[in-house]
């Protein structure tokens, strides 16, 4: 049997929309998640593995207003030839997460792990080394600050994207 090969090589940009992020008890304790997840990707692939850099935003409502969440990510991405130049894509990576709440002694940090899944579609013959995803990807992490921690925060969150060849 015969699968159909889409690897490809070189650099690309990528931006996806996410769902509002679905979040454990240990991250609630510190805000709500208000609304949809941005992320901004860079990535080299080498037949089917990338290495990818992140960032990852979504808003949250605590005690001290309304702040961002941010996650920045390394990964490695591993995909998979289905047909017609659709791919099945597993990411892994590790991940710092920060939230900023405009106070040095209440600021959360930490470092975490993140994996991920989703499906693509590459645009080889619109556009050379581009394509559309659908992903899901979870993250979990431990935030700290001067106060003490919080073990075991994690978050989970769909995306619709698309990334360019660069």
């Amino acid at each position: 049997m015969a699968i159909s090969s889409t690897a490809s090589a070189g650099g690309y940009l990528g931006l996806a929309l996410g769902t509002k992020p679905s979040t454990n008890d240990a991250f609630e304790t510190q805000g709500q998640p208000l609304g949809r997840s941005l992320r901004g990707l860079l990535g080299f692939r080498f037949a089917n593995v990338s290495i990818e850099g992140a960032l990852n935003g979504f808003n949250v409502a605590t005690q001290r207003g309304d702040q961002t969440v941010y996650e920045a990510s390394v990964a490695l991405k591993l995909s998979v030839p289905i047909a017609n130049n659709f791919e099945g894509f597993a990411r892994g990576g590790v991940e710092r997460t920060w939230l900023s709440l405009d106070d040095s002694r209440f600021d959360l940090e930490g470092d975490g792990w993140l994996l991920g899944g989703g499906v693509e579609y590459r645009l080889n013959a619109v556009l050379a080394n581009a394509s559309v995803f659908l992903d899901y990807n979870y993250h979990r992490t431990d935030l700290h600050n001067t106060g003490g921690s919080i073990r075991g925060t994690s978050n989970g969150m769909w995306g619709l994207g698309f990334t360019i060849g660069i």
